[in-house]
């Protein structure tokens, strides 16, 4: 299994350039002399590969990239250009190509760009599902995107990405232009890995090899007041760059992504560890923060004392007090060991990685009325 970690870094590059004046043609094809037709390639560089890593090395197949060219010259007051882009499945060596999205009434367009100097910034939701935000495109001060006014509201549940090339030059008579755009995460992400043991387990080897994962939900970030930046990538809270705790009603919780992680040994009634992930809007750091938690795990065992198994909520909290930051992955651990429930600290790693910590007065709550409490 593959979680997500680190820097992604995209290489958008259109193989190729050659540039030429008017009376010096290449002898095989002519040199253009109009504006230039940009083609998107991106090529995905590793960053970790030890353990369960928080990122991923290249952007999920089909996500949606929105690229915006703004041309550097006095008196532009909007985008020169803007264009959305499909990234494709990898294909050898870890290269990805991206195609402009097809419309409703085709195929989708090239970027074509005059000769000039050029600022390009891509945003992406690393989602072929999650619609990437459309920044408005008509605040500009000479080619730059002014940064009061092009923003869009940013929401938890979306892993944000985002990259900027500045002063890029597009020479008259190139044919290809070569951009290399390196991305980052803007908002913060918080892992929970839930570890089962030999009192908390399954039913049998069966039920074990087929267990349902569990579901998972978290206090986020407020959204209040949240925008992301075109013009540098940040997401900020009226001047803050991280926000402050959501609703502690559980109601407002928000549901967590589960996969499974590793195998399940033969005879052995002990599932597969599950890692549940959610993306977040920055939390600032603040004193004994703690951050809720829930944890929802059907047909399980816990202690061999049951006749049944039953399903099993355990509630808790994160220790946040160092804050969930931007481009951090803060990662956590629930161990079950029959009646023993243990939160361990946190670590964090750049998302390259962030903090994890400490998950403290966790309760296990069966629908008999039956809790434990470490």
């Amino acid at each position: 299994m593959k979680h997500q970690t680190g820097i992604i870094q995209i290489l958008i590059a259109v193989i190729g350039l050659s540039c030429g004046c008017t009376g010096e043609k290449l002898l095989d094809e002519p040199v253009p002399e109009g504006p230039v037709e940009v083609h998107f390639f991106s090529s995905a560089i590793p960053t970790r590969t030890e353990g369960v890593v928080a990122g991923t090395d290249k952007l999920t197949a089909d996500a949606k990239v929105r690229i915006y060219a703004y041309r550097k010259k006095a008196g532009e007051t909007k985008a020169t250009a803007t264009n959305v882009y499909t990234v494709a499945t990898a294909a050898d060596g870890g290269t990805q190509s991206l195609s402009p999205t097809a419309s409703a009434s085709g195929s989708g367009s090239e970027m074509i760009l005059p000769s000039g100097t050029f600022n390009f910034y891509a945003v992406s939701t690393n989602s072929a599902e999650t619609a990437v935000p459309d920044f408005p495109t008509d605040k500009a001060s000479d080619g730059v995107p002014t940064d009061e006014y092009t923003t869009v509201d940013a929401k938890n549940g979306i892993d944000y990405l985002y990259a900027a090339v500045p002063e890029q030059k597009i020479a008259f008579g190139t044919k290809k232009a070569e951009i290399p755009l390196t991305f980052r995460h803007a908002g913060t992400q918080v892992q929970l890995t839930i570890i089962f043991g030999d009192g908390a387990h399954a039913g049998s080897n069966d039920a074990a090899q087929n267990f349902n994962l569990a579901r998972v939900t978290i206090r986020p970030t407020t959204e209040e007041n949240a925008k992301m930046h075109l013009y540098n990538g940040e997401i900020r809270f009226g001047n803050l760059l991280a926000g402050s705790p959501g609703s502690a009603d559980t109601a407002y919780f928000k549901q967590m992504s589960v996969v499974t992680s590793g195998t399940v040994a033969n005879g052995s009634t002990t599932p597969a560890n599950q890692v549940a992930t959610c993306h977040l809007l920055p939390l600032a750091k603040a004193t004994s923060q703690k951050m809720g938690i829930k944890i929802e795990i059907g047909n399980l065992v816990v202690g061999g004392s049951e006749a049944q198994p039953l399903t099993h909520t355990y509630t808790g909290e994160l220790d946040a007090s160092a804050g969930w930051l931007a481009g951090t992955s803060n990662q956590y651990t629930l161990t079950l060991s029959g009646t023993e429930i243990k939160f361990s600290t946190v670590t964090v790693v750049p998302w390259n990685t962030g903090t994890g910590g400490e998950v403290g007065n966790i309760t296990d709550t069966t629908p008999t009325g039956d809790s434990t409490t470490p």
